[in-house]
């Protein structure tokens, strides 16, 4: 599933925030852990189809959204580095993060997308996290797991409800959960370090 994000004008005179792992971290062990983002955002969304099992399809699929409804989950994304976007500048980084994880054909974003570009691609803003290097480190370095596709996400957030977007110029339509993204962190998936995390 492709996914147009929104447009971010930003400046590359970038601000040094403090650093989130920690409470990254507490949001982390606050959650509940979701092993595989598909059947959980299959389950939620539902799709009940015509026939005299609807009506017990469609009431399953209410109770499932009920019994997650207020919570936190945590989940781990592999194969992250399309949805991130490095800058660097003078020992600075700003990390473009679009938050649009494609889960079998339904996908998990924070909100649902406003709109959609002229091709029919649903539109999503970025999230951006913003720091410096450790020091010592060249940005070289720090690249290399984007460069190499080396980079995992993790995600802490609250599902809030379903989107549903026809899709222009073909048949179907995009679907799948708003939910409130409280908290995310990249992670080099070959040394399973921590690269950066911030809380929303």
């Amino acid at each position: 599933m492709r996914v147009v994000v929104a447009l971010l004008l930003v400046a590359l005179s970038f601000p040094v925030p403090a650093r989130a792992g920690d409470d990254f971290d507490a949001l982390e062990a606050s959650a509940e852990r979701i092993d595989f983002l598909e059947p959980f955002l299959a389950k939620y969304v539902g799709r009940c189809r015509e026939g005299y099992e609807k009506r017990t399809c469609e009431a399953n699929v209410l109770a499932s959204r009920k019994a997650v409804a207020g919570k936190t989950f945590f989940v781990r994304v592999p194969d992250a580095t399309s949805l991130v976007k490095p800058v660097l500048r003078d020992g600075a980084f700003l990390l473009l993060v679009t938050p649009f994880v494609d889960g079998g054909g339904l996908a998990l974003t924070n909100g649902a997308p406003a709109s959609q570009d002229r091709s029919g691609q649903p539109v999503i803003g970025l999230i951006p996290i913003e720091g410096t290097l450790p020091p010592g480190m060249l940005e070289m370095e720090f690249e290399s797991p984007f460069r190499t596709g080396a980079v995992e996400l993790e995600i802490v957030f609250r599902p809030m409800r379903t989107w549903k977007m026809a899709r222009k110029h073909e048949t179907g339509s995009y679907e799948g959960v708003a939910a409130r993204f409280l908290g995310i962190r990249l992670v080099d998936s070959r040394t399973g370090s921590p690269i950066v995390a911030k809380v929303l």
